[in-house]
């Protein structure tokens, strides 16, 4: 972590970004990535930000990890859940039939 928000972090993170900008995104009217690209992205900034946090003695996590993209990946918020329900549900075959009024 980090105590203070320099402007030098904002810097960073105006660089970061520039550089994930194409010449096929700026063609297209872009000038941020692409929206679906945001997790990508916010992990670069944050892993060149925690690099740059070591490198100026101001991070607050200590040791120092030696992968810092692995690490604010570990971090990250994950949407990804297991399933826990079966794909497919095995129904009695009773209850597979059609009901009808004849039926009853």
């Amino acid at each position: 972590g980090l105590r203070h928000i320099t402007d030098k972090i904002f810097l960073t993170t105006a660089e970061v970004i520039a550089q994930e900008v194409s010449d096929k995104h700026l063609e297209e009217g872009r000038l941020y990535p692409p929206l679906n690209t945001i997790r990508d992205v916010s992990l670069k900034i944050a892993a060149k930000i925690v690099k740059d946090a070591y490198q100026e003695k101001t991070a607050t996590v200590y040791p120092e990890p030696p992968n810092k993209e692995d690490f604010v990946r570990s971090q990250m918020y994950n949407t990804d859940y297991d399933q826990i329900l079966p794909d497919c549900y095995s129904w009695p075959k009773e209850a597979q039939k059609i009901q009808t009024k004849v039926d009853q």
